[in-house]
């Protein structure tokens, strides 16, 4: 049997007045505030933003990379210039440290060979020239055995001296005349025979003693006696006298 319901009865909370109990739709708001929006459909993810910094860091190593390369050439111009102020500094002090090459002594002259009145040893002898006579065209007086001189004859009158402790045997054959021109000239024994046939062509000296011999020499007439050569036998150095 059902009673009717007194309006005026209190409810139970969650009851409405006819009995019922009310369910609440949702979530319901406090008190003051109104029910959320919601969005029609399927809910969107909000749009992602693009990233914009890599662009800007490449932008930045781009800028860096440029100076760099730009700076280095001002290096390697301000490195190249410092070298060549470096380079110039010190040549004058490379240069005012430089050795100081010795100056060539003067080639000091040549001693000039002993002269007529001088004596000049070779081997066993030594020779003493004692004058010298030019321009002669004959000798002897024999008109057999005279002998005339195809250009001049030249007398040199030299002294011979042992100067060893044995015999030495002299040849005139072995003495030499050497003119201004440098040319030589032999002995003529033939024409020396017409002065002293004795010694013309040579001879023993003993040790210690000397013999005043003639040596003749035929010439051309416009040649100039210049040295002696002496020598102690044929296969000796020699000696020179000068006859200037």
């Amino acid at each position: 049997m059902t009673f009717p319901h007194d309006p005026n009865q209190p409810q139970p909370a969650g009851q409405s007045p006819y009995g019922q109990s009310q369910v609440p739709y949702g979530n319901q708001p406090p008190t003051g505030q109104s029910y959320p929006q919601q969005p029609y459909g399927e809910p969107q993810s909000p749009a992602k933003k693009k990233r914009k910094w890599p662009w800007v860091v490449g932008g930045v190593v781009l800028v860096l990379v440029i100076a760099g390369m730009m700076g280095g050439g001002d290096k390697e111009k301000s490195s190249t210039t410092a070298q060549a102020t470096s380079s110039a500094a010190v040549a004058p002090s490379a240069a005012a440290v430089a050795p100081v090459e010795p100056v060539a002594a003067a080639p000091e002259p040549e001693k000039s060979a002993p002269g007529i009145g001088e004596e000049v040893r070779d081997g066993k002898f030594g020779f003493v020239v004692t004058g010298v006579e030019t321009g002669v065209t004959t000798l002897g007086d024999n008109p057999y055995l005279q002998k005339d001189a195809l250009g001049q004859f030249v007398l040199v009158s030299v002294t011979v001296t042992n100067v060893s402790d044995k015999a030495q045997s002299y040849f005139g054959s072995n003495q030499k005349l050497i003119d201004a021109q440098g040319r030589e000239f032999e002995n003529d024994a033939m024409a020396a025979i017409n002065l002293e046939s004795d010694t013309a062509i040579g001879g023993d000296i003993n040790p210690g003693l000397s013999k005043n011999i003639t040596i003749v020499f035929d010439i051309p007439q416009d040649a100039v006696p210049a040295t002696l050569e002496v020598h102690d036998s044929m296969f000796s150095g020699g000696a020179e006298i000068s006859l200037r």
